[in-house]
């Protein structure tokens, strides 16, 4: 498989020996294959593993804007298939004149290769309607409600992601704790996160096959890869809540207050005593491995536990009734709990809340609406180089610098400085992410994953040297005015 491929057992297509193996069976792939950044495969193989180079996808299910990062073309995951409940279709599959047939009447996303099924509507007079025309008309229907599923999906999940990040940086952050930065811990679990669902296959089935025996591995994987990045709730889960519960920002401005020696002890106390140029760098150097190397080792590990749990194969009768009711559920929850953190903002029971909370929640679903549409844009463009995440990691340390430089320079009074944590927190918190960062450093190949990984760090370092930089060396970043 493909350099980044995550799992390498799924569907068996011949078992026996290799002498054995009839003249028209399908071609065994091979197992000899990349894994993170080039090393060895991730998971040992247990079966046969899917080469998705004949599937025309990569057999690593991320990310926003980015169904495959091969040298000659990326797909977008959102974009690229429109999704589009209850058609009936076939997928040709790759070997010798298969077709397999994907179940009717299933919420399921179309690709390349499905043969929609004509339909033919019939008027009570026995004329022939126009069917192409109503089948245009409901797919734009059903189209325009799985946007809006999806982006409520992405406004209760951004939510969610921006209360679990803030919470486990006040559970880590304590007098004596190894690591002084918590936005650590919450890099390395968003990306656990998503390292478990980018492996599993058992969530999503009923969606891409439930009743399917695929002979085909390639067909397998294109089934799979193409439904499941195109289901309202796994964007939500994926992009919106383990890309709201990552931070980008958040780490490179402790990359930069590594280097320039403001970077609190574990506590929040400042640091004791000034220090040479010398361990600066060593301190900003160690911020930086620490978070990319635990960040990629929990991607890993989420993949592990995805691929331990498959044997369990829960039971899915209930996903079709689930479904509808997630759908429908988080319409209402995501945009009321987005009202409902504007209302608080407006009328806080305690108004240390705003600084600490409140403000982070209203701008959060902002940050991750725009990370959506910019990925979704940006990112098909350049198939080695991921460019929408890539901007909006840039865009939103550049944010983040100078909503530091104003709180830390005392303007606008209590309010102003937790309009402008709110900002910080919320808004560049959800604008950037780690775990799609580190999810697509192990699906590209190893020197542009090399050269995508050195490009994002040193912009965004450069980026807070020109915006927070003259502040620090001039007037020093003085106490904020708001709790946080």
């Amino acid at each position: 498989m493909r350099n980044g491929d995550l799992r390498g057992h799924n569907f068996v297509a011949y078992t026996g020996e290799e002498g054995d193996r009839p003249e028209n069976a399908p071609p065994v792939a091979d197992f000899r294959r990349r894994g993170t950044l080039g090393m060895p495969p991730v998971l040992k193989e247990q079966g046969m593993s899917i080469d998705a180079r004949h599937a025309g996808s990569v057999a690593h299910s991320v990310f926003e804007g980015h169904e495959t990062v091969q040298e000659e073309t990326v797909a977008d995951p959102v974009s690229s298939h429109i999704y589009r409940p209850s058609m009936s279709r076939t997928v040709t599959a790759h070997g010798p004149e298969e077709t397999t047939q994907i179940g009717k009447g299933r919420d399921r996303a179309p690709f390349d290769d499905v043969e929609l099924q004509d339909v033919r509507h019939y008027k009570h007079d026995g004329t022939t309607a126009d069917a192409p025309s109503r089948r245009r008309s409901s797919r734009v229907v059903s189209a325009l409600a799985t946007e809006l599923y999806t982006l409520s999906h992405l406004v209760l999940f951004a939510i969610l992601g921006t209360l679990a990040r803030l919470g486990l940086q006040a559970l880590t952050t304590y007098p004596g704790a190894p690591v002084s930065f918590g936005v650590l811990w919450a890099n390395v679990g968003g990306s656990f996160v998503m390292g478990f669902l980018a492996e599993d296959r058992l969530l999503f089935r009923p969606e891409w096959a439930p009743d399917a025996v695929f002979i085909d591995p390639a067909a397998a994987s294109k089934a799979h890869l193409a439904t499941k990045k195109t289901i309202p709730v796994y964007i939500g889960l994926a992009t919106g809540f383990c890309g709201s519960f990552t931070s980008f920002s958040s780490f490179i401005r402790d990359v930069f207050l590594a280097a320039t020696n403001d970077l609190p002890d574990a506590g929040g106390s400042a640091p004791p005593a000034p220090r040479n140029g010398g361990y600066s760098f060593m301190a900003a150097l160690a911020v930086v491995l620490t978070t990319v190397s635990l960040s990629l080792s929990a991607l890993t590990v989420g993949a592990h536990l995805a691929a331990a749990l498959e044997p369990e194969n829960p039971s899915n009768a209930a996903y079709p009734l689930g479904r509808k009711i997630l759908d429908r559920g988080a319409v209402l929850l995501g945009w009321g709990a987005w009202v409902g953190a504007v209302i608080l903002a407006v009328f806080p029971p305690r108004d240390a809340w705003r600084g600490q909370a409140v403000f982070s929640l209203v701008f959060a679903p902002a940050g991750c609406l725009a990370r959506f549409y910019v990925s979704r844009w940006l990112n098909p463009r350049v198939p080695s180089f991921p460019l929408g995440t890539f901007v909006v990691n840039v865009a939103g340390v550049a944010v983040l610098g100078m909503c530091w430089d104003l709180g830390h320079a005392g303007i606008g009074g209590v309010v102003g400085c937790q309009v402008l944590q709110g900002v910080e927190d919320g808004f560049c918190g959800c604008l950037t992410t780690v775990s799609t960062w580190v999810a697509e450093l192990t699906a590209l190949r190893r020197r542009h994953a090399y050269v995508y990984l050195a490009s994002s760090v040193v912009a965004g370092f450069a980026v807070l040297v020109v915006v927070m930089g003259p502040m620090r060396w001039t007037h020093g970043f003085g106490p904020l005015m708001c709790t946080h």
